[in-house]
């Protein structure tokens, strides 16, 4: 019960819009780097994303399994498996909870380190960029509104 009220205080305290903005943005991050890959999300066109989880197709020929235990074993960082028919064939990068842009570029970098790491076709570095970008266009608008 103090747990619950605890996370219920930090929710009101943020803001529910806020918190829903924040989730939004940081998701739009997830995507601009699975986009700077060359990669594709499960959820095939805007009005499917989620705001909570993306779940990311891996190139035909490799194993997301595998990929999310080379990430967990050598960098120490859990992401998401496919489910059922998804299996072996997505990973899936959760954008929900406490959790901040800087957060969600440390994630990101902890994957394209492994999907480089396991000779996947993408540029070291391409993803975080992007993602970053997308933050840092969100950070202006934040800025210029409180201005």
């Amino acid at each position: 019960m103090f747990g619950l009220r605890e996370s219920l205080d930090m929710l009101l305290e943020e803001g529910l819009s806020n918190v829903f903005a924040r989730h939004a943005r940081i998701a739009g991050g997830v995507r601009r780097a699975v986009e700077a890959w060359g990669l594709s999300l499960a959820a095939r066109s805007p009005e499917l994303y989620s705001d909570t989880v993306s779940a990311i197709y891996v190139p035909e020929g490799f194993d997301s399994d595998t990929l999310t235990a080379h990430a967990y074993d050598t960098y120490a960082v859990s992401f998401g498996v496919g489910l059922g028919q998804m299996a072996g064939k997505v990973f899936r990068i959760g954008h929900l909870g406490v959790l901040t842009d800087v957060m969600a570029l440390s994630g990101l970098a902890a994957i394209e380190m492994a999907m480089k790491d396991l000779d996947y076709p993408i540029e070291l570095g391409a993803g975080v960029a992007a993602a970053q970008d997308h933050y840092r266009n969100a950070a202006k608008v934040g800025l210029s509104e409180a201005a």
